[in-house]
């Protein structure tokens, strides 16, 4: 079987969203800087600090815009799954190799026991890249833009869910090449 890829695209409203909000915080902190700055007592210090605080406030939005819009990537290949994903905002990079899981399947997110509580990362709609932790206690990295989604235990307790926009796909690549899919 060969190496397949599947990419999982944030959603483009997303770090739109964050770069208005940041940008307009910023600039509103600039505007204060040139009305306020000149009437306080404290002229520069008052001013700089109004100044660089929009400055940096309109750099992190601009930062995230495109921060956000990195996409994550799976490779299915033989006998291992591979996730490269951005890590101040994602999952970062993992190797699953077969011998590290416990089992496999594919299931829905979103209720019961595969309920998503985020700890670090991005859950926006059906985008949930990041560490999370499940219903059940346990921790999962997470790469999905779908609600169904290739559910991975791991020997060591912790799950790995991955879903895309063909989540059938993955899930056939991966039951072929890296460890068989438990059905029901």
């Amino acid at each position: 079987m060969s190496v397949m890829q599947f990419t999982v695209q944030p959603s483009s409203s997303l770090g739109t969203i964050a770069l208005v909000a940041l940008v307009v915080t910023g600039a509103v902190l600039l505007l204060l800087a040139l009305t306020t700055g000149r009437r306080a007592k404290t002229i520069r210090r008052t001013f700089a600090a109004l100044m660089i605080i929009g400055l940096v406030v309109i750099g992190l939005g601009v930062w995230l815009f495109f921060a956000s819009s990195t996409p994550s990537t799976i490779t299915v290949g033989s006998g291992y799954v591979s996730i490269q994903s951005p890590g101040f905002s994602g999952a970062g990079n993992m190797n699953i190799t077969a011998n590290k899981i416990a089992s496999a399947y594919v299931g829905q997110i979103g209720s019961g026991n595969l309920t998503l509580s985020k700890q670090h990362g991005t859950n926006y709609d059906h985008f949930n890249v990041g560490i999370f932790t499940l219903g059940n206690g346990a921790t999962a990295d997470v790469v999905s833009n779908n609600s169904t989604d290739l559910i991975i235990q791991l020997s060591s307790g912790e799950y790995v869910i991955l879903g895309t926009s063909n989540t059938n796909a993955l899930a056939t690549s991966f039951s072929q090449s890296v460890y068989p899919l438990n059905i029901g």
